[in-house]
Parts: structure tokens; C-alpha cells; sequence
């Protein structure tokens, strides 16, 4: 099997931004039964109004769930900033995990807000992928974190 990663960003719909946790949390039951029958592994990132997300799994996995994002009412102005072939999964821990850019995540905040509101229109795919990546490993370090705690 061939491993694809694709990288996409949405607006979130007005109803998610006012209740945003709870619509995460509907976001992520449903898609960790979903991503599990079909082998996908991700992260998706919460950031002012804005969903950024990474998909990993077969080429034919990702677009089915990518299709059925685009025909989800919580999300709009869906576009894709990376499509591709990966060499490994670099989001392996989770079939989907959530994060939202909070006040305590003061360095990646200190990075957005030099540059401006955030746009997700202005990330290439490797400056997605770093943020993306940083986000997964501040995850991974709370998640441990919080066991030894």
C-alpha cells in the first residue's frame, strides 16, 4: 500500500466557533471510527476560526475522507495545500486528535501573531507541516506528561 498525506484548511461555520469544544469533541468520535476502518491516521488543529488538518492512509482512504469533510456542514472553504505521496506516517499516534492553538501554546502563538492574523491561505506545504508537527509533538509531550502525573 502507498502512503498519501494530504493537508487541508477550512473555515469553521459560525455554529462550531460558538460551542467549538463540544463540535470538536462530535468531530472526533466520529472520526476515529471512521479513520480506524479505513487505516487513517491525522491531526486537526483548531486556530482562530480556522481548521487546519492533516490526513495520512491509502491515496483512495484519504479522498473518501476528505469527501466526506467537504459535505460537512461544520466546515467551508475547504482547500487542499499538500496532496501527495508520503514516506511515513507522521501522525501515527492517533487515528484523529485535535488541538486547539491555546494561550499556553505561547511560542507557536508569539510565531502566528508576528506575522499577522492567521491565514491559512499563506502556508505551503512545508511551513503546514511544521506547524502541524510542532502541535503533534506538544501533544504527544502532555499526553505523557499527564501519565507520569
Amino acid at each position: 500500500m502507498s502512503l498519501h498525506r494530504m493537508i487541508y484548511y477550512s473555515r469553521q461555520t459560525p455554529a462550531v466557533t460558538q460551542d467549538l469544544d463540544a463540535q470538536v469533541r462530535k468531530i472526533i468520535q466520529v472520526s476515529i471510527a471512521n479513520n480506524r476502518a479505513d487505516d487513517i491516521t491525522g491531526l486537526l488543529l483548531t486556530v482562530q476560526g480556522f481548521f487546519v488538518q492533516a490526513l495520512e492512509g491509502s491515496p483512495k482512504a484519504v479522498q473518501t475522507a476528505y469527501g466526506r469533510i467537504l459535505n460537512d456542514t461544520r466546515h467551508i472553504d475547504a482547500a487542499v495545500i499538500s496532496a501527495g505521496a508520503a514516506e511515513r506516517r507522521l501522525f501515527s499516534d492517533w487515528n484523529m486528535c485535535a488541538r486547539a492553538i491555546a494561550p499556553s501554546d505561547k511560542a507557536i502563538l508569539d510565531v502566528i501573531d508576528k506575522k499577522g492574523p492567521f491565514d491559512p491561505r499563506l502556508l505551503s506545504q512545508e511551513s503546514a507541516l511544521r506547524l502541524l508537527t510542532t502541535v503533534a509533538g506538544i501533544q504527544r509531550r502532555t499526553a505523557l506528561s499527564a501519565l507520569a502525573g
